[in-house]
């Protein structure tokens, strides 16, 4: 199944709309401290960038619609399907960061991963497990951040 995209249309539509909600969702996320401290707003930064966005998504819709400049892409479903199934693997994994923990869903999506991608040497899939607990001690003993430890009890 082939699929034709008008890149410029459509990043430009789907960048307006991410923009405009992360606008609108802003104030309710970045709270703005209750003393004026002569601080620059946390919301400053973040602001200034999404207006940006939003200005480039305007300018890429009218370049599309009115001056028809446009590059088209053809979207092979068979040719990209590999990637975009890593990618909601990748998805599930960051839910499962935080149903059971660092270490187990480290473990578990990258032997998958590890094995769709033809892997089949056990020592690999070792060396994965012990990096993944390696990591978790890591960052949570020596670099004192915290990870979702989930089910294990460490």
């Amino acid at each position: 199944m082939k699929i034709k995209i008008k890149t410029n249309l459509v990043s430009g539509i789907l960048m307006a709309l991410f923009s405009g909600y992360m606008l609108y969702v802003m104030p309710k996320q970045v709270k703005v401290p209750a003393y004026d401290s002569g601080a620059p707003s946390p919301r400053i930064i973040p602001g200034i960038c999404l207006i940006v966005i939003l200005i480039c998504s305007v300018v890429l819709i009218i370049e599309s619609l009115i001056f028809k400049k446009e590059k088209i892409v053809e979207f092979d479903w068979n040719n990209e399907k590999p990637a975009i199934l890593l990618i909601a693997i990748l998805c599930i994994y960051v839910f499962l960061i935080i149903k059971i923990g660092f270490v187990l869903a480290s473990a578990i999506t990258f032997t998958v991963v590890l094995f769709y991608c033809g892997e089949r040497k056990p020592f690999i899939y070792i060396f994965t497990i012990a990096l993944a607990v390696g990591i978790y001690f890591l960052f949570t003993k020596v670099f004192h951040v915290s990870l979702p430890a989930g089910l294990l009890p460490f």
